[in-house]
C-alpha cells in the first residue's frame, strides 16, 4: 500500500496507474486481459464444438443465431460497467475514493434493473425476437430453448471485470473470467456429451458461469476493493452520469449485435442454413482473432482515464500511441493466417465439405478487416476513458453507420460476396473516420495549446 495525495492510502496496483512506464503497463495489463479473452474464445470454439459434435449441425445453428442476443446481452453490462469504470478511474486518480464508491453501488442498481426488465421482455417478444435475429423454421426449436434458458438467467449476466480493471486489479479481473469459464467447459462435458441434454446443457453451463462470477465480484467488493462504500447511496444523478458515458459501450456492443443480426438475416436469404451455420463458426473464429484488440483497448482505458484524472496528459498521449502500434503488428499477422490458411480453420468445426467451402472463402474475403477493426476500437475506448461521450459514441458506433447502407447494396450486386464486401468496406471506413477524426483533433489541440488529442473537455 502506499500512500497518496492528501495522505489517502492506496493499493500499489493502482497507484501504478500513473507512474509505471507506459509500454509496462499497457503490454502488462493487455497481456492479463487476454488471457482472459482467449479463454473465452476457447470456450466459445469449444462450446460450439460441444454443441456441433454432440447434437449436430441444425443444434449449432439455433444456438448461433441467438448470438446476438448473447451480444446484446454483453452489451448492457459493458456500458453500465464501462460507464461506471471511466468515472472510478479518473476519481481513483484524484483520490476520491469515496466517490468511487457511490458509483459502483449506483452502477449494480442500474444493471440488475436493466438484467430484470430485458428477462421480462424477452419472455414476453420471444418468437418475434427470434424471428429478428435470422431463424428459419429448422432451427427454431434449438434455438428457442437455448433463449429461454439464457432469459432466464440474465440476472447473472455481468461480473463488472470493467471496474475491477479500473482499480488496476488485473490478476483479480483475469480469474473472474478464467474461473467461471473453466467450470463452463466442464460443465458443457458434462451436460451434453455425459448427460446428452442438448443445447439445454449448454445454456445451462453458461448460466452457470455466469453465476460464478456474479459471486466473484460481490467477494471483491466486499474484501478488496481499493473504493469506500460508506455513506454511498442510490443516485438518480449519478445513474444518469454512469449511463451518459456508457451509452458508446452499449452502442459498440449493440451494433456488434445488430451486425451479426443483418449478416444473419442476409445469409439466411441468400444461402439459407449454411449460410447462418458456417457464419456461426466464422463469428467463433473472429472473435479469437481480435481478442487482443480487444484487451490492447481495455488495458489502455484504466491507464488513460487515471492519468487524465490525475492531470497527466503526455501519459495520455503515450497510451494511445504505444496500443496504436501494437495493435497495428498483430492485425498485419492476423490477416496473413487468415489469407493463408482458412479452409484449415474451418476443419476445427466440420468436416463437411459444403461448409469448410463457404466458410473458406468467408473468411479468406473478410480477413482485410483485421486491418482496420482496433483502430476505431482504440480510438473509443480513449475517448470514453477521458469522459469524452459524443467522440466515443461516434467511434463505436462507426461500423454499423456503414455497414447499413453497404449491406443493402452489395448483396444486391455480388451476392454472397457482396456481404463479406461490405463487411470489409464498413471496417475500413470506420478506420479512416478514426484516423480523420483524430487528425482533427491534433490540428485543434495545436491551435488552442490543449493537454492532448482527445482530452479537452
Amino acid at each position: 500500500m502506499r500512500r497518496g495525495k492528501a495522505g489517502v492510502v492506496q493499493p500499489d496496483q493502482t497507484q501504478a496507474l500513473g507512474s509505471a512506464k507506459i509500454p509496462s503497463l499497457i503490454l502488462r495489463f493487455s497481456a492479463t486481459t487476454l488471457a482472459a479473452l482467449v479463454l473465452n474464445s476457447v470456450y466459445t470454439l469449444t462450446d460450439a464444438l460441444f454443441v456441433s459434435w454432440g447434437v449436430g449441425g441444425h443444434a449449432m445453428g439455433g444456438v448461433s443465431v441467438v448470438f446476438p442476443f448473447t451480444i446484446l446481452q454483453g452489451a448492457i453490462s459493458t456500458a453500465v460497467g464501462g460507464g461506471a469504470a471511466s468515472i472510478i478511474s479518473r476519481k481513483l486518480g484524484a483520490q476520491k475514493q469515496e466517490e468511487a464508491g457511490e458509483v459502483t453501488l449506483n452502477a449494480m442498481l442500474v444493471f440488475y434493473l436493466s438484467a430484470v426488465a430485458i428477462t421480462i421482455a424477452g419472455f414476453l417478444l420471444m418468437d418475434p425476437l427470434l424471428s429478428a435475429m435470422g431463424v428459419t423454421g429448422e432451427l427454431y426449436p434449438y434455438a428457442r430453448e437455448y433463449f429461454s434458458i439464457l432469459l432466464a438467467g440474465n440476472v447473472f449476466s455481468t461480473g463488472f471485470s470493467s471496474i475491477i480493471r479500473a482499480e488496476g486489479r488485473m490478476l483479480y479481473s483475469l480469474l473472474i473470467w478464467a474461473i467461471p469459464i473453466s467450470i463452463n467447459i466442464l460443465l458443457d462435458a458434462v451436460f451434453i456429451l455425459a448427460l446428452g441434454w442438448g443445447v439445454k446443457g449448454s445454456a445451462l453451463a453458461t448460466v452457470a458461469c455466469q453465476f460464478v462470477s456474479f459471486s466473484m465480484s460481490v467477494l471483491f467488493f466486499l474484501r478488496f476493493t481499493a473504493q469506500r462504500f460508506r455513506g454511498a447511496r442510490p443516485s438518480l444523478k449519478r445513474a444518469g452520469e454512469i449511463l451518459a458515458i456508457g451509452i458508446p459501450s452499449l452502442v459498440q456492443m449493440g451494433s456488434l449485435s445488430i451486425t451479426s443480426a443483418l449478416l444473419n438475416n442476409a445469409l439466411g436469404s441468400v444461402s439459407g442454413a449454411l449460410g447462418v451455420t458456417a457464419f456461426g463458426y466464422i463469428t467463433r473464429l473472429f472473435t479469437l482473432g481480435t481478442a487482443p484488440f480487444t484487451a490492447v483497448a481495455q488495458a489502455l482505458a484504466p491507464v488513460a482515464g487515471y492519468n487524465h484524472g490525475a492531470g497527466q496528459p503526455r501519459r495520455v498521449r503515450e497510451t494511445l500511441r504505444f496500443s496504436c502500434i501494437i495493435c497495428a503488428l498483430y492485425a498485419g499477422a492476423a490477416f496473413l493466417l487468415a489469407e493463408g490458411v482458412p479452409g484449415l480453420l474451418m476443419r476445427i468445426f466440420t468436416q463437411d465439405a459444403q461448409l469448410i467451402a463457404f466458410g473458406a472463402n468467408a473468411i479468406r474475403r473478410t480477413a482485410a478487416a483485421f486491418l482496420f477493426a482496433p483502430f476505431p476500437m482504440l480510438a473509443g475506448a480513449l475517448f470514453q476513458a477521458v469522459g469524452q461521450k459524443l467522440r466515443a459514441l461516434l467511434m463505436y458506433a462507426a461500423n454499423l453507420l456503414f455497414l447499413l447502407p453497404l449491406s443493402r447494396v452489395l448483396p444486391e450486386l455480388f451476392g454472397v460476396n457482396g456481404i463479406w464486401a461490405a463487411y470489409v468496406g464498413a471496417n475500413a471506413a470506420a478506420a479512416g473516420l478514426t484516423l480523420l477524426l483524430l487528425l482533427l483533433d491534433g490540428c485543434k489541440r495545436k491551435k488552442l495549446g490543449a493537454a492532448a488529442p482527445g482530452i479537452h473537455d
